[in-house]
């Protein structure tokens, strides 16, 4: 009917129109019709190549990325994107496709991040974006009887994830492509030029020998090279000269300092607990050895698979005394929290997303947003973590340090004095349970208020004395063991029932019963209650105060032992054997007595406790200890917490790994806690993300930027690589290169792309301008810790000693050890570390962010620590009167930046100096030597 309606102008009225056309009317509608309804249909028929293109290039875009908001559940803005129809529809804002014209379709223009960005989690990949383009371009092809896009289940986004994620595919060996030209050094610098190539990009030239060595100096020590080291490297015309730095460098015993701090951060590595309000010293004791541990590893190359192992089950091969046992540090030197569940949580993110990559614990309360992780992967996981105790073992001879005698001596007094408090707090505790016996039935049974009974005269304790666990006891003896017709405890159980003041009213009538011949009491309880006549609820109880009393010495007088009491006879044997049953509230576990422990108690054993523990942390001479786990003895399954909460337990769940990560025929974990079977999982050949991980990490250690941007999560929101070949050609040299991290170190750094100049190049930076592609090397400042070990270092100050318990290196007198074995303090960590991006330790950090704030330069200017270490510079030639300022200005260049001045920094600097008195002349040459100390060249790697 829309093309008849323009027509009607020509006839007066709708009548005349009607009856001349009425012959033709029903036809031409026919027609029109028809025609719409072909042309509707044409729009909807696509080619079988074109529905294919929708069915593995958009359909999966849309369901991954979009309908979580835009679904039959939930649509953000009025808009839906699960059926073709609802696409062309549009939502509040209008219409967001425009078939056949991508560059014009809101939609398109979303995911460009051109408009608003969506989705607004990140942008996605540019293939996907382009999958989205084309689609539009060709008219929004869809399966003429598709039902709407549903999210994927579980199941399905399992099976997907495993076979399209590139983290998931099996690492490539791909064989190294062919280059044009002799700049490639390697397969590296192969992988590198070829994507160079196909951007039309050439590499960047190579570094001079000064730059060269400082960098791989600093690479692998942090360290600045002294000016004899650079000296001889510039000298030495040896083709195999840098290859010579770079073995001095990695036999270096300060290799390990620089990549064990690496790892550290991956650790979380703190020397303390966190905030715990329980009133302990929150240090641990012995942190330091896990430090040790991980710096001596790296010195001797360990084997990554087999330092991995280590980390999370040192114990089930290494036996007491093995400095391997302190590997397992990793899991015990998070933060400690007040919920056990939190410390299990942190123990499985650090390994998973430390190692793996993985962000598992984000499925602790439902499946994973993103990626395919089920809140049953993360619970099978949790199973492991469950299972474990904390312990201190040996790692190495318990002797082996001349002032251990006296150490232990020391600690056996306060050890003498602990256990001394724990044996009186549990005698006291015993007594009580089998002494007052009135104070602890009249709580269990009386009915009034906590005050009233106090007021007993019965009482024997003062109210504040009356333990709240022995009386508990008693409820539950009374819940689980007396009946009405009991012969024993009948008569308590009526009253209880009763309550005191019915009790008072109907003790006459009860009294006739229980006393009666024909009652059923045992013999002792009827003549006790019937000489004792007790009318009201305290006398009754008090009556039984005395029946058991002669029992509760026989227990005591036998040390505590229940058999004392089987050698009683007559009636009172059979109260004995009632009161001896499986609820006794006599018969006392070791939890028993620390529950009725009063606040008092415990506080005075956390302050033993803490007396021990500052020992072992401060005292010369503490035997090697470090802080490990071990299993349990019962070993189970886990249950999925619901939500994540504790309380709402749903399925158990076996112990795994998970599933994405996992063949369907592997069986679930029976070892022990499962540990060592997970650790050989992850370090498993046909494990594709431990070794890309790792090799990602080395890679950002050197370039300042990893080929995975997010070195910590390889799972579906991760950019691929922009060289993922590379990142499989690297992971693969490590592994068949015996896990060794030394030799990949080697391997990149003899590469032309390590060597390349970090100088700019306009016109290559606007077609790469985040250096994905590598043409330079890229400028990085030093992190904390290099630039304070290059200022001790280069004022010859630092002690380069290794190991040991930490020490405060920001107090004065500022102790000279380098910046890895200062106190980390999670719960207060220097502002001064902050301000230098030193990463928090609460968390597991796999990359560091890079700030600058105006609280650097505050603290480079104004530090006595700095200013000290620019004048001891300076105290090396202040007394050698033969020296020009010429000569003094040329050490102070060749000690700080292992170069000399240019003229213009002569010029400049030298003037300065020389428009001062005598006098002056010093503290102005100390100026100086904190300016270049502070000055760019120093504080950046090229």
């Amino acid at each position: 009917m829309v093309f008849i309606m323009p027509h009607l102008w020509i006839y007066p009225s709708l009548t005349q129109w009607f009856i001349s056309m009425r012959t033709l009317a029903l036809p031409l509608v026919v027609i029109v019709v028809l025609t719409f309804t072909a042309q509707a249909s044409a729009e909807n028929k696509f080619s079988p190549e074109h529905i294919e293109f929708f069915e593995k290039s958009v359909r999966p875009v849309l369901i991954k990325r979009c309908i979580e908001c835009h679904g039959p559940e939930k649509q953000e803005s009025g808009l839906r994107l699960d059926a073709r129809s609802a696409i062309v529809e549009g939502g509040d804002s209008g219409k967001v496709v425009v078939a056949g014209k991508p560059d014009e379709s809101s939609l398109v223009q979303a995911v460009r991040y051109e408009t608003t960005e969506m989705p607004p989690s990140g942008q996605i990949p540019a293939e996907e974006i382009a999958a989205i383009e084309q689609w539009v371009k060709l008219g929004m092809p869809w399966p003429e009887e598709a039902e709407p896009l549903r999210p994927a289940s579980f199941d399905e986004r399992l099976v997907d994830d495993k076979q399209h994620h590139w983290a998931y595919q099996p690492i490539q060996n791909p064989p190294a492509p062919k280059t044009e030209g002799d700049w490639a050094t390697n397969d590296i610098d192969r992988f590198v030029h070829r994507r160079l190539s196909e951007a039309g990009i050439a590499p960047s030239e190579q570094a001079d020998r000064r730059i060269l060595i400082r960098r791989a100096t600093f690479d692998l020590t942090g360290l600045p090279p002294t000016a004899e080291e650079v000296a001889a490297f510039v000298n030495d015309k040896d083709a195999n000269a840098f290859e010579k730095v770079i073995d001095r460098l990695l036999a270096s015993d300060q290799y390990g300092v620089k990549w064990g701090r690496i790892w550290l951060d991956v650790a979380r590595y703190s020397d303390t607990r966190g905030y715990l309000n329980d009133g302990q010293d929150r240090r641990f004791p012995y942190a330091h050895a896990y430090r040790d541990y991980v710096i001596d590893a790296f010195n001797r190359d360990t084997p990554y698979d087999e330092f991995i192992k280590e980390q999370i089950a040192a114990d089930y091969f290494a036996e007491e005394g093995d400095r391997r046992l302190a590997g397992l540090g990793l899991i015990r030197i998070g933060r400690q929290f007040l919920k056990r569940q939190d410390t299990i949580d942190d123990r499985i993110d650090v390994v998973t997303r430390g190692v793996l990559g993985l962000t598992v614990a984000c499925a602790r309360c439902h499946d994973h947003k993103y990626d395919a992780i089920s809140t049953a992967d993360y619970y099978g996981l949790y199973g492991i973590f469950d299972q474990l105790e904390e312990t201190t073992p040996l790692v190495g001879p318990i002797d082996a340090d001349p002032l251990y005698p006296e150490f232990k001596k020391k600690l056996d007094e306060l050890q003498g004095e602990l256990d001394q408090h724990i044996a009186k707090v549990d005698r006291a505790i015993r007594l009580e349970s089998s002494t007052h016996f009135f104070d602890l039935i009249v709580r269990a049974v009386s009915k009034k208020q906590a005050v009233e009974i106090a007021k007993f005269e019965q009482n024997e304790l003062d109210s504040k004395n009356v333990r709240p666990h022995l009386v508990s006891k008693w409820k539950q003896f009374a819940d689980r063991e007396w009946k009405p017709n009991d012969p024993v405890w009948g008569p308590l159980f009526k009253a209880r029932e009763l309550g005191d003041d019915p009790y008072a009213s109907q003790a006459e009538t009860l009294l006739v019963d229980w006393t009666s011949e024909q009652s059923p009491l045992n013999p002792a309880v009827r003549d006790a209650l019937k000489a004792a006549q007790p009318m009201t609820l305290p006398a009754l109880v008090d009556t039984y105060d005395e029946l058991l009393k002669p029992i509760g010495q026989a227990y005591r007088d036998a040390g505590f032992l229940k058999e004392a009491v089987d050698k009683l006879e007559g009636p009172q044997a059979e109260i004995a054997k009632s009161l001896f049953g499986r609820f006794s509230p006599l018969i006392l576990d070791d939890n028993d007595v620390r529950r009725a422990n009063f606040t008092s108690d415990r506080n005075h054993q956390k302050k033993l406790e803490g007396k021990i523990r500052g020992h072992e942390i401060d005292s010369p001479g503490s035997s090697p200890r470090a802080m490990a786990v071990v299993d349990r003895d019962k070993i189970h399954d886990p249950q999925i917490f619901l939500r994540g909460d504790p309380g709402r337990r749903g399925d158990r769940v076996p112990r795994q790994f998970v599933r994405v990560l996992n063949d369907e025929s592997d069986s679930a974990y029976t070892n022990g806690s499962g540990r060592l079977e997970l650790a050989e999982d992850i370090v498993a050949d046909d494990n594709p993300l431990t070794a890309r991980v790792m090799a990602n990490r080395v890679w950002m250690g050197h370039f300042d930027q990893p080929l995975v941007l997010t070195p910590g999560d390889f799972g579906i929101r991760s950019d691929p690589p922009t060289l993922p070949l590379l990142l499989d050609h690297l992971a693969t040299s490590l592994q068949s290169n015996g896990w060794s991290l030394k030799k990949l170190h080697k391997y990149i750094m003899l590469s032309s792309t390590y060597q390349q100049s970090s100088k700019d190049r306009p016109e290559v930076r606007e077609k790469d301008p985040e250096n994905r592609l590598v043409w330079r090397m890229n400028r990085r400042r030093l992190s904390f810790e290099e630039m304070r070990d290059g200022m001790l270092a280069a004022s010859g100050a630092l002690d380069a000693s290794l190991g040991g318990r930490a020490v405060k290196i920001l107090e004065v007198p500022f102790l000279p050890r380098r910046t890895v074995y200062g106190f980390v303090d999670r719960q207060d960590l220097p502002n001064l570390y902050r301000a230098f991006d030193y990463p928090s330790p609460d968390a597991m950090s796999p990359d560091r962010s890079k700030t600058s704030v105006p609280q650097q330069a505050l603290y480079l200017l104004n530090s006595p620590f700095v200013q000290r270490q620019a004048q001891w510079v300076t105290e090396m030639w202040k007394d050698d009167k033969s020296l020009s300022d010429d000569q003094r200005l040329e050490r102070l260049f060749q000690t700080l930046l292992q170069r000399s001045p240019t003229e213009q920094e002569s010029e400049m600097l030298l003037k300065y100096v020389e428009s001062s008195n005598d006098e002056e002349k010093w503290n102005k040459w100390d100026s100086v030597a904190q300016v270049v100390m502070v000055s760019n060249d120093f504080m950046f790697v090229d």
